[in-house]
């Protein structure tokens, strides 16, 4: 077993020892998951690459069956007469074969920088567009970590999408985190509002309840007092995370916290959840010295690690801020393979400039190259942290948070792809980017029986790659074929070129 792995396996070891109806919840969306393909699927030659695997596996034959991978073996394995049936073939000769990626940090509800006055103008076609994004750029498995049931619903009717899963989210009244529904679970607390007579409070117990109920598979907690230095969002009282931490574990609940800061890490770190969905970018509350900054970080670092949390970098959040304000940005050719060209041409517009107005006058009139630069220091920040948590073993968790602002730089798909990018300029090795992206997440969320590797008895959510990732981090780039529930779709179908042109 890899020491990285030990984490892991305290989370896969609490669904054995507990009865999990957790688990058996997951196990039901894989399997009413409607099969995309009939018949059989077979892969040969092909380099296998896979997580698990201390190299690669050359010249295999891999056979799909109704959307599950069967069989691994050498190419030219002599196929059963039930396998021939409604064969298919794809030809892997010099292909590289991984299972498909997952971000477990997107929100599937918001259209980046779109003003509501022109919903109806642009976001039908950007909804139609979005699951095909992440296809294009090799995601399909997604975790959403606060959207509405509306926005869920959407995207599950697309006929091509990323499996997806998704997070109740549980903000404190007045606090951060923007619930979507008509009745948000916002949790009210004694201090903020006492409940009228003949009033049901919305206790942690309540909320976490009606999350469950709702289908969600965790539970997403916001720990922000205010960005930057600013403190004056209320919190979470030491009894109410306290009662959310029992409630989840009742549940079976993993836990999430929105937190970016040290202080707030702190809170969060103490509050025992289950997974940071942020990298600490956010230095407030360290010392000012650059060795006591030092050392508390490395303290807190360590102090994750040992605690076995989950940790998101979302190294993307801070750097498609600082290209917000990059007058090039919209000229990027990977965004016309994401975004509809309608939506891509609106963007051009003055009008759409309302967001990168504000960014700027948050640095009180600072040129935007300057504004940039400091953008770009703080994710600084962020990847030395992921960096020195990789260094100590800890195993990362491939997330993106798009779109993690109304920031229409950092779109669906191509914001996981440079997450990916980002993660290797911060150090951290090819192989452990692999993991991240791909059985790390499934094993933190329990779906490593159905996904995260190439091997038999798993989903066939599958990658052809031109170019192996182990080498260069560019491969992820080099998709030739999605293959979704054993369904080989051509990359180039997926861009939004494609959609532009029906």
């Amino acid at each position: 077993m890899k020491p990285q792995y030990k984490i892991l396996l305290k989370f896969a070891c609490l669904a054995i020892l507990l009865s999990s109806p957790l688990q058996a919840q997951l196990n039901e969306t894989v399997t009413a998951i409607p099969a995309q393909h009939s018949g059989n699927l077979l892969i040969e030659p092909v380099t296998v690459l896979s997580p698990e695997l201390d190299g690669a596996l050359p010249n295999q034959q891999v056979l799909i069956r109704d959307g599950i991978i069967v069989r691994l073996a050498e190419a030219g394995t002599a196929l059963a007469p039930s396998d021939l049936l409604g064969l298919e073939r794809l030809n892997g000769q010099n292909l590289y074969l991984t299972p498909g990626l997952m971000d477990s940090h997107v929100h599937v509800s918001d259209a980046p920088g779109l003003l509501s006055v022109r919903d109806s103008d642009y976001l039908p076609e950007f909804f139609r567009q979005q699951p095909r994004s992440y296809l294009y750029f090799g995601v399909t498995q997604l975790l959403d970590l606060s959207s509405s049931p509306q926005g869920i619903a959407i995207f599950k009717q697309q006929p091509q999408a990323p499996d997806l899963w998704h997070c109740g989210a549980a903000p404190v009244a007045g606090g951060y985190g923007n619930p979507h529904s008509e009745h948000p679970n916002v949790i009210q607390q004694h201090t903020i509002k006492q409940p009228t007579s003949g009033e049901q409070a919305n206790t942690p117990a309540i909320v976490v309840k009606r999350i469950v109920d709702s289908g969600a598979h965790c539970l997403k907690i916001f720990i922000e007092d205010g960005f930057g230095d600013a403190s004056h969002l209320p919190l979470y009282s030491k009894e109410t995370l306290k009662e959310i931490r029992i409630q989840a574990s009742h549940y079976q609940l993993l836990l999430f916290a929105h937190a970016n800061a040290f202080d707030m890490q702190q809170i969060a770190l103490d509050s025992k959840v289950d997974v940071l969905a942020h990298g600490l970018w956010n230095w407030t509350g360290m010392s000012t010295t650059p060795q006591g900054i030092e050392e508390e970080l490395a303290a807190h670092l360590q102090k994750i690690y040992l605690a076995g949390v989950g940790y998101q970098p979302t190294l993307s959040v801070i750097s498609r801020l600082a290209a917000m304000l990059d007058p090039d940005v919209l000229a990027d050719p990977q965004l016309r393979h994401v975004v509809p060209a309608a939506l891509l041409n609106w963007y051009q517009l003055d009008e759409a400039q309302w967001f990168k107005q504000e960014l700027l006058a948050d640095f009180g009139g600072l040129p935007a190259s300057d504004a940039a630069a400091r953008l770009r220091l703080t994710g600084k920040r962020g990847a030395l942290a992921a960096q020195l948590l990789y260094q100590m073993g800890h195993p990362l968790l491939l997330a993106s948070d798009t779109p993690s602002a109304p920031a229409y730089s950092h779109q669906p798909g191509y914001g996981t792809y440079l997450e990916l990018q980002l993660m290797a300029a911060a150090g951290i090795s090819l192989q452990a980017i692999f993991e991240a992206a791909t059985i790390n997440n499934a094993r933190i969320l329990q779906l490593d029986q159905h996904y995260g590797t190439v091997s038999s008895g798993k989903v066939a959510n599958l990658l052809l790659l031109k170019e192996n990732p182990l080498q260069d981090v560019g491969g992820w780039d080099s998709i030739q074929t999605v293959i979704l529930h054993g369904q080989p779709i051509e990359r180039s179908s997926l861009s939004a070129t494609a959609l532009s042109g029906r």
